[in-house]
């Protein structure tokens, strides 16, 4: 430093985006998405979200179905996540999406034999295929295309 030159006051940390970081006083999150540990759980919900999670994917499911249906996969695999509150924000679009899959694939359907439910050796319950189901259907319901055809604005 050269003479009367005054030294530089000191700084608050800054961001990346060059702005004051948030005060440590002040620890608020304006805008982005809770910490996912710190969202509370009902134990019940917690419980069923893993024994969804248990799934292994071996396929016993399927090979034990007469249909040779993927429903006990892919509810369990649709479940885990719908029953947390994390997996909230994308429940619908994923049942959707992993339905359209299971379908594309050439998966039957379930008719509630049972006998997947019985194979599997994490003993995973069909009471995940129902949860399915209704994710489902409230998933179609609620995203279907308005009956009066395409927005004319959207080209």
């Amino acid at each position: 430093m050269r003479y009367g030159d005054q030294r530089p006051a000191a700084r608050a940390p800054r961001g990346h985006d060059g702005l004051p970081a948030p005060h440590a006083a002040f620890p608020a999150r304006a805008g982005s998405a809770p910490e996912a540990n710190a969202i509370p759980v009902p134990k019940g919900d917690a419980d069923r979200a893993m024994d969804a999670a248990a799934c292994i994917g071996c396929g016993a499911c399927v090979a034990a179905c007469p249909n040779a249906s993927a429903m006990l996969f892919v509810a369990a695999k649709v479940s885990h996540l719908g029953l947390l509150p994390q997996g909230q924000p994308e429940r619908a679009q994923r049942v959707l999406r992993m339905v359209e899959v299971m379908e594309a694939e050439g998966f039957g359907a379930c008719s509630n034999h049972g006998e997947c439910m019985a194979a599997c050796p994490k003993e995973i319950s069909i009471d995940f295929i129902a949860r399915l189901n209704r994710d489902y259907l409230t998933s179609v319901f609620r995203h279907q295309p308005s009956e009066e055809g395409p927005d004319p604005a959207e080209g």
